[in-house]
């Protein structure tokens, strides 16, 4: 199965609620079943790359990482977990971004 990856570079594909509860970011428009847990109405990654830059993701910005990448930690993370799987995302974003034709 090919990969699903979501704006932000999180791997859609991975996530336990993939293919019944959820389709990846893009299928569902930017609303995963947690946002309510942030009180938001779209997931800030997809509002601010899809719907305002009109982006397919964020390897796209010149603005990569942003601000957003590191605020948004996981509670369950330790600052050294939440950086490295920061990087990985930032890292594989700006990849898709280079081997875009």
């Amino acid at each position: 199965m090919e990969k699903v990856i979501g704006v932000c570079g999180c791997i859609c594909s991975d996530c336990g609620m993939y293919g019944d509860e959820c389709g990846g970011c893009y299928a569902i428009e930017g609303r995963p079943c947690w946002l309510h847990e942030v009180g938001l109405k779209v997931c800030d990654f997809y509002k601010c790359c899809v719907i305002d830059k009109g982006l397919e993701h964020c390897g796209q910005c010149n603005e990569i990482p942003c601000d957003r990448f590191w605020e948004n930690k996981a509670p369950t993370l330790t600052e050294e977990e939440h950086k490295k799987i920061m990087e990985e995302r930032v890292a594989l974003l700006k990849g898709l971004a280079q081997n875009k034709v």
